[in-house]
């Protein structure tokens, strides 16, 4: 009987091992919430109507991140998709609306992180949203934060921030008779970087590397 209990004792054991080993080895990006909203139309062209922006080759590009090593690291990783499109990315940390239709415009607003450090494995995680206009409307997102009022982010307001930046932007363009109405937004709650302990990874430059993706999809889109 003992022999048995002992028997069972060192399996339990291989398998926690087991399990402990993996979980250490873990590498990855997740997401509990991530969702992108696309929209584009090119109005035909008539008396009133306009094209924008006035240089499509530069993209104005505004990262409000909760701290300094994400901020360079989502720099770093969108100058290097943008320039893969032909693009020259001019990072801004004046006001975005001062830009206004001059170029394309870019915006990563960050609100929320946090991090986690386990006994074997380390998560660093943030929320919120990826704007992108062609036609360079920086003054629907400037307009939409001045106008917020939520005391604390949730997945429910992150969501809402997402969706009424897709629709508000292309009422405001279509108001304003632009020609290129292509606007596209994606948003992310607990979008998270895994790095087990066994493993060797720099957290803010794997979201850093997951939100660029996201945007050169939009680059490569119609």
């Amino acid at each position: 009987m003992g022999r048995v209990i002992l028997t069972l004792g060192l399996s339990v054991v291989m398998v926690l091992s087991l399990v402990a080993v993996a979980l250490a080895s873990e590498s990855g990006v997740f997401s509990d919430l991530s969702r992108e909203h696309q929209y584009s139309s090119s109005t035909p062209s008539g008396s009133g109507w306009r094209s924008a922006p006035e240089d499509p080759q530069t993209v104005y590009v505004s990262i409000i991140a909760p701290n300094v090593r994400l901020k360079g690291a989502i720099e770093s990783a969108l100058d290097n998709v943008t320039r893969s499109h032909g693009l020259k990315p001019v990072y801004v940390s004046e006001p975005i609306a001062d830009y206004n239709l001059k170029g394309r415009v870019v915006i990563v607003y960050l609100p929320v992180d946090f991090w986690r450090d386990g006994l074997l494995r380390s998560e660093y995680g943030v929320s919120g949203v990826l704007y992108y206009s062609y036609p360079g409307d920086a003054k629907t997102f400037a307009e939409l934060m001045l106008s917020r009022n939520v005391p604390e982010e949730t997945s429910e307001t992150i969501k809402e921030l997402a969706r009424e930046l897709s629709s508000l932007s292309v009422r405001r363009l279509r108001e304003e008779r632009v020609l290129n109405q292509s606007v596209s937004v994606a948003y992310w709650w607990n979008l998270r970087a895994v790095v087990g302990k066994l493993r060797k990874g720099d957290p803010y430059g794997m979201i850093a590397r997951e939100i660029a993706a996201q945007l050169n999809e939009f680059l490569g889109g119609p």
